[in-house]
Parts: C-alpha cells; structure tokens; sequence
C-alpha cells in the first residue's frame, strides 16, 4: 500500500504557486485581445519573485519529499532561488523586444518547473523528465522570430543536437539502472560504491550521460549548436540561454556527483580525470574559438563555452570547497554575463547590429553604456577588483588545495588569452572614433536600471563577498 505520507506536499508548494501562476497568465494572455502584452511579464516578475521568498522559507525545509524523487536541502534553496532571479532578469530584458506578445514570458515561466525540479532531483527518471520540460521551451524560444532564417536555423539545430543529446543521456541512464536495478541516485551511488561490477560498461553510461549532461553545458565536443544557437535566437532569449539552462545542466550533473564519484577507479581513469580532460578542452576552444569573432553573440557564445570549462574545474576537483566555488561562480557569472547581453541587445535594437563595428565609438556616443560594457567584459576575464576575479580565485584554490596544478595552469592560461577578445572590444569602443552617421542608446529609465542591477553587483561582489560566500557555503554545508 503506497503510504501517502511521502508525498509531503507543503515542500512541494513553491512548485505548485509556479503552475497556477503560469496557468493564470495563459488564461490572462488568451483574453487580452490585442492589448500590451507588457502585463503577462510584469506578472510573471511577480510570480518569480513570490517563488524566490516561497523557495527561502518552504523549500528550506530538509527531508524529501514525493516518495523520494525530490530533496529539500540546501543546494536545492540556492538553485531554485537562482533560477527564478535568472529567469526573472531575463523577462525584464525581454520587455525591450516583446511588447505585443505574451508567449516568450509563458515560455519563460514554464522553464522554471523543469529547473526546480532539477534542483532537487534525486531519481534519474524525475531528473531526465526536468531536462526536457526546460529544453523544449527553449526549442521554442530560440526559434521565436519566424522570418528570420538565422532564427529558423537556430531552432532547427538545438532541437535536434538536443534530441539526440537526450537520446543518449536516457541510454546512458538506462545502463545504469540495468546494472544497479535502482533508478533512486543515492541507490545507484550506493550500488557502485559497494558492488562487484563491470568498469567498462559503468565506464559506458557514464560517458553517455556526461554527453547528454554536456550537451545542455555546451561541454566541447557537443557544443556545436551554441554559438549558431546564440547568434541566431532573439538576444534576450540567447541571455536567457547562456545563464539559466545552463546552470541547469550543472544542476543535474550536481545530483548526479554521487554516482560519478562512487567507484575510486574504473577502467585505468578516475572521475577526476575524466572532469579534468573535460575542463581543459572545453575552456581552450571556447576561448580561441573567440579570437576571432566580429559577432558580439557569437563572441559570447564562445566566452559561454569557456566558462563552462572554468566551471567544471570545481567538478574536476570534486571538493567540499571546490562544489562552494562553483556555486559562487555561478552568481558571478549570472551578473557579468546577462549585463552583457544587456548592452548587446541594446545595441542591436538601437544600433542595427550587434558586431564589433556597431560599437565601435560606443564610449563617445553612449559612454554609459560603453563603461558598463567594459566592467562586465573585464569581469569575464577575471581581473581584479571585479567579481569574476573573486569567482575564479575559489575556483583555482580549490584545485591547488588538491595539487591539481596542471589544470590551474590551463585555467590561467586560458584567462590570459580570454583578456585579447574581450579588450578588442573594449578598444573599439574608446580608442577608435564613431561613424559620422552614428547613433547614440537612449538611456530609458528601465534600460538604465537595468544596467545598474548588474554592475552594482559585478562591483560589489569583487570587494564585499563575504554575505554571498557566506550563504553558499551553508548551501553545500
């Protein structure tokens, strides 16, 4: 008899408010006839923000909670509490764009239920079903402006790079769950901690799960969708993309750590190998696959790539400190990455494009916007006393803290070509002179408080960021 009690349902609240919320603004957006659609994401900034309190007050309550497909616990608050900021940000990016229709933002919100339940995922049937209610909204949304054939070539190539990913990924769960006869992660984990098994089939599923997992990261080899992706999709949909599925993807591969880490050794390599190779080859191409972009998105396409090579560093490492340095990082990046965006979107609403020759002269005609550019550009670098400095100072002693000084050197190295593309960009926008029929950004009240939402932060954090590495660490604790 199934006990009932298992369900727990009042953890379940937060995810509950998000599906009538988002059914509400449905109902709300078929009957606003021709009206602004401006509503729909005004209200769904609202929905995120009652979900980030639901998710600091309910969601911290520990224990699992329907029949144990889902954990209430620390990493859990700090994820879902992220992707609503994250989502939240990027609807109020996206009321620039989209004021006529209301689709984006319920697209938007529907992405929020996969993601939650990815953050406290811990059954790989409940994890695999999350990845796909946030991928297939964003299929959508990448493919969102119809006559545009870079759009319609973008949403043709992540849903099908996505759909053979979670081919793959499923068959990689499959074989696990064969070998373990569990489909519960902390089962399987147990399972191959203790259990005669064969290394080279687990050695199999697990490079078949990585794949899928690696493909939502945009992991070098399968990240050949992104920057095609990036460039092509609506700029507030690719800021979108570039922070919250993403974390998503390190969301999973967080859950699924335990049963990665669970053998010592399997087939001659250990998970530290395999994450190592992972991160060293992922940075290196994302960053000189930027050397030589003229395409801003595209540029942060492959800066998003890199990235995520610095982020599975901490994977790589596999620590207590190391899994607190990757949580931190992705704050950081949340911040430095969508303000950048921010500028680039403005810059090709108001500019016509967004290349390098579009802001060349940005510093004179809209030297606001030019600076704030620049703080997130060097940001993303690393340079001090910026908050990407911070985030990668925990990421590199983390892994000197466990002598893996090969990969820092790559991650240092890495950085230091990372600085040519992103003062290219910078050079062209202080050092070269504006077209003689350049235009300046108007500085709207939304844009500007927008912009100071990301660079308060990028600023702060690289001085004062005790309360964030504070939280973090009682996350992981």
């Amino acid at each position: 008899m199934i006990d009932l009690s298992q369900l727990n349902l009042t953890s379940f609240i937060p995810e509950l408010t998000l599906v009538i919320g988002t059914l509400v603004l449905i109902i709300r957006d078929l009957v606003r006839k021709n009206r602004s659609a401006l509503g729909i994401g005004w209200g769904s900034m609202v929905l995120l923000g009652a979900l980030i309190i639901l998710a600091l007050n309910i969601g911290a309550r520990p224990g699992t909670y329907l029949f144990g497909a889902l954990i209430g616990d620390g990493v859990a608050v700090f994820f879902k509490v992220f992707f609503a900021s994250a989502v939240l940000l990027a609807i109020a990016m996206t009321l620039f764009t989209f004021k006529k229709q209301g689709e984006p933002y319920i697209l938007l919100l529907s992405s929020v239920l996969g993601m939650f339940l990815l953050a406290g995922s811990m059954d790989i049937v409940t994890l695999a079903v999350a990845i796909e209610l946030v991928s297939i909204p964003s299929y959508i949304l990448a493919t969102y402006h119809r006559g545009d054939s870079r759009s319609a070539e973008a949403g043709l190539k992540y849903v099908l790079y996505g759909a053979v990913s979670t081919g793959v990924m499923l068959y990689g769960f499959s074989l696990l769950y064969g070998m373990s006869g569990a489909t519960s992660i902390p089962d399987i984990a147990a399972y191959f901690a203790s259990a005669d098994f064969s290394s080279g089939l687990f050695l199999v599923a697990i490079v078949l799960v990585l794949a899928g997992i690696g493909y939502k990261i945009a992991m070098v080899p399968f990240h050949f969708w992104c920057p095609d992706v990036y460039e092509g999709a609506p700029t507030p949909f690719t800021a979108f993309f570039s922070v919250a599925p993403k974390a998503a993807g390190f969301a999973a591969l967080f859950r699924l750590m335990d049963i990665f880490g669970a053998p010592a050794e399997f087939a001659g390599m250990d998970t530290r190998f395999l994450f190592s190779i992972a991160a060293a080859l992922t940075m290196t191409f994302g960053n000189l696959g930027a050397l030589h972009q003229i395409n801003l998105k595209r540029l942060l396409a492959y800066s998003s790539i890199a990235h995520a090579g610095y982020i599975l560093m901490g994977f790589a490492a596999g620590t207590h400190d190391a899994y607190q340095a990757v949580l931190f990082y992705l704050v950081v990046y949340l911040f430095m990455n969508l303000g950048a965006f921010l500028v680039v979107d403005a810059a090709g609403r108001f500019l016509g494009g967004e290349t390098t020759s579009h802001v060349k002269g940005l510093g004179k005609t809209s030297p606001a916007l030019a600076v704030a550019l620049a703080v997130f550009l060097f940001s993303l670098v690393g340079l001090p006393p910026l908050a990407g400095f911070i985030g990668k100072f925990y990421l590199f002693k983390a892994l000197i803290a466990e002598n893996m000084w090969t990969l820092a050197l790559i991650g240092i190295a890495n950085t230091a070509i990372s600085l040519i593309y992103y003062v290219r960009v910078i050079r062209d926008m202080f050092i070269y002179e504006p077209e003689e029929d350049a235009k300046s950004i108007p500085m709207t009240f939304g844009l500007s408080l927008l912009t100071l939402i990301f660079v308060i932060p990028t600023l702060v954090l690289g001085v004062y960021w005790g309360p964030l590495a504070q939280w973090v660490e009682a996350a992981i604790g």
